[in-house]
């Protein structure tokens, strides 16, 4: 599956299980650019339709298993979990604000927006932030792309 389509398609299951829930419940320099990027990125939130992912339907799903991140490892190699399936990629620091994201052969820009990495795909976003991918996301959710490689 392209990248647009993935995001897209995890943009549309968190505004769906966001909505179900809802139900349920009532800057550097250029030269360290790469340093504002490199390190694992947790969803803190996103948009698509006009309507918002908050942090509390994040932790509601996060509480079910289901997490989304991206690493961006040194030496540009790039990993980007969607509810426990991993797909390896690059990333390539443009600027300080701004980083190339490529998956599958697809490549998508995200900007840095405060402290939040900012992923837009046709009228969707994703933001996220700097964390730790909890050991349970990495490990004991089946966090493995379709060639069974384990995130790093």
């Amino acid at each position: 599956m392209k990248l647009k389509a993935k995001i897209l398609a995890v943009a549309v299951c968190a505004m769906a299980l966001c909505v179900a829930l809802v139900g349920c419940a009532g800057g550097g320099k250029n030269g360290d650019a790469a340093a504002n990027f490199q390190g694992d990125w947790m969803l803190s939130g996103g948009q698509q339709d006009g309507q918002e992912l908050d942090a509390e339907s994040i932790k509601a799903m996060e509480d079910m298993g289901l997490y989304v991140y991206i690493q961006l490892n040194e030496g540009g190699q790039a990993v980007i979990s969607l509810f426990g399936t991993n797909t390896d990629g690059t990333w390539e620091a443009k600027d300080a604000t701004t980083v190339a994201l490529t998956f599958e052969g697809d490549t998508a820009d995200a900007k840095l927006e405060g402290d939040e990495l900012v992923l837009s795909v046709d009228g969707s976003s994703l933001k996220f932030k700097k964390g730790t991918i909890p050991a349970e996301a990495a490990a004991g959710t089946g966090a493995t792309d379709d060639a069974g490689q384990a995130a790093e």
